[in-house]
Parts: structure tokens; sequence; C-alpha cells
């Protein structure tokens, strides 16, 4: 099937990558592997625009000596409250803005995600392809 990264995900990176110019990637994915396919994950491609399969979550690694530090990160998408956020995964805790919005869960899923966090984003279009700037800035360590 082919399939494609949700453009927003795809920005997101892009900024990180900008702020972040040497981190480690060693966690980053969009595409889930087969571990992923067995499951609902937003790592498999399930959203359809025409013929092309969107995954529309993505992992960056957390690498804090490389500039990328993911509590940070994922500090600053849960302040900005972007309506395009669907749920956060990071260190053994989950964020939705649709279950309990905006409040702090454990995590109990088989991948503690505490090498890279994860993000999701809504299945809609004007969600999954919006290129609109991710509030993420360099922060110091």
């Amino acid at each position: 099937m082919a399939w494609r990264a949700a453009q927003s995900l795809v920005r997101l990176r892009e900024q990180i990558n900008q702020i972040a110019p040497r981190r480690s990637i060693a966690s980053d994915g969009t595409i889930g592997d087969e571990n992923h396919r067995s499951r609902n994950s937003d790592h498999n491609p399930w959203v359809r625009d025409g013929a092309i399969g969107i995954v529309t979550a993505i992992d960056i690694t957390h690498d804090p000596d490389g500039g990328c530090n993911a509590e940070q990160i994922v500090q600053t998408l849960v302040d900005s409250r972007d309506p395009r956020i669907k749920y956060l995964i990071w260190n053994r805790r989950i964020i939705s803005s649709q279950v309990r919005p905006w409040v702090w869960r454990d995590y109990t899923g088989q991948n503690p995600h505490t090498k890279h966090f994860h993000l999701s984003v809504k299945p809609e279009k004007a969600s999954y392809d919006s290129t609109t700037p991710w509030q993420v800035r360099a922060i110091p360590r």
C-alpha cells in the first residue's frame, strides 16, 4: 500500500531538526513496524487520502545532549493546546485533547516511551496536513 506521513508531522520534524541539527534520530519514526501492524496504531496508514494511506503519528528521539529534550518539547506542545494534537505519549504518561482533555494520565502500553515521545494528530485533513508552524522552540538545557 502506498503511504505517506501527515504533512503536519513532517513540519514538526523539520522544526525540531532546525532546533537540534545534530540530534540523534535513533528512535524517530512514522510508519509502524510488524508489531504496530498487528494492532490499532496511528503509525499505521489507516487514514485515507484518495489512494494514499496517511500515517498520523510520529516518534521523535529524546536526545538532550543533542538539543532535543523531549520533556521540554512535549511541555511546549501541551502548553500550546494546538488543535491538531490528538494525543502525546512521553515517559510513561499520556495526554489527550479528547479523552480527559489535557490531563496527564499513566501510560501502561508495552513501550514506556522513555527514549522518544509520540505525537498523534487528528485524522481530519485540515489537521493532519496543516503546515502551520508548531509552537516549539530551542530551549536551553
